[in-house]
């Protein structure tokens, strides 16, 4: 890109941010995306949903502890089965053509 700026051609930059990514996840986004690909089998689609329902978080500082609250977004991070997850949120966003 610098080598092209440099010889005078014009040059465009698009960058995307996907910082907390994972974090992010619209979890029914996700859900309808795995059930409208009629590729996957239904029972994995339930399976992942078992998957990401229920997940819970709280905060504790020194010896305060919050109460539980629920996780309404994102993929568990560490897990092996994310990444794909994430994958296949991220898919169907807009492409340029070349």
């Amino acid at each position: 890109m610098a080598a092209e700026h440099n010889r005078g051609r014009r040059t465009v930059g698009d960058f995307l941010d996907i910082e907390k990514g994972f974090n992010r996840v619209w979890y029914w986004g996700l859900m309808c995306t795995l059930f409208l690909d009629n590729q996957i089998p239904l029972a994995l689609v339930r399976t992942v949903a078992s998957f990401l329902e229920g997940r819970n978080f709280y905060v504790t500082v020194e010896d305060a502890t919050s109460d539980p609250r629920r996780i309404s977004a994102g993929v568990p991070q560490g897990s092996c089965l994310s990444p794909c997850l994430y994958a296949v949120y991220t898919d169907d966003f807009p492409t340029l053509a070349d």
